[in-house]
């Protein structure tokens, strides 16, 4: 059964990105869509998309691989926690209205944002959902292979985010060259800023 998830999330993952991608968009503004009509389509058919992605995957039989107890399962609960926090702290700057496709904004759905957590992480979204999925302390066999799969996804797709970003956006350049994607750099014990 393993199989089904990761050909059911290739499915996904090809079917989310094409609907993301610029071909897409703009084969929607050729048909008379203006952008917050697709966006509003493109943010609908994701989550649709994901709610069946996730009931075929309850659906196939599963078995038990590990449960945390102890310390260690509260341990991994604050890794969720910090998880939670840095998914949190992503949606802070972006205008979720125009996110949603409820309103236009300044910088569009798809924006370069440089502020709050941005400044530490080119993703913390994706970083958020991947620690809150796979520090979970029960796992399954399919709930361990789906939550890899997501994680997959978020890093090829991250790539494929990232280069239209650059197209779109020459600063992105720069900001890809000082900023990591998922994992914050660590400063240094001594106190001064790391270059």
């Amino acid at each position: 059964m393993i199989w089904e998830i990761w050909l059911s999330g290739l499915l996904f993952a090809v079917q989310h990105s094409l609907l993301a991608g610029t071909t897409c968009k703009s084969q929607a503004c050729k048909l008379g869509l203006d952008a917050k009509t697709y966006r509003r389509f493109y943010v609908l058919a994701a989550l649709l998309t994901t709610a069946t992605w996730l009931t075929y995957v309850r659906s196939l039989p599963d078995q038990p691989l590990y449960t945390v107890h102890g310390a260690w399962s509260w341990a991994l609960r604050g890794l969720q926690a910090i998880g939670l926090w840095m998914t949190w702290l992503a949606l802070r700057p972006i205008d979720t209205l125009a996110f949603l496709g409820v309103r236009s904004g300044k910088n569009g759905p798809d924006g370069f944002i440089e502020a709050g957590i941005y400044r530490r992480l080119r993703h913390p979204m994706y970083s958020g959902v991947m620690l809150i999925m796979l520090a979970f302390p029960v796992q399954t066999q399919n709930s361990l292979n789906l939550y890899a799969c997501v994680a997959l996804y978020f890093i090829l797709g991250a790539r494929l985010e990232e280069g239209r970003l650059q197209r779109q956006y020459p600063a992105y350049a720069d900001y890809r060259r000082r900023v990591p994607a998922f994992l914050p750099r660590l400063r240094p014990l001594s106190g001064k800023p790391h270059d």
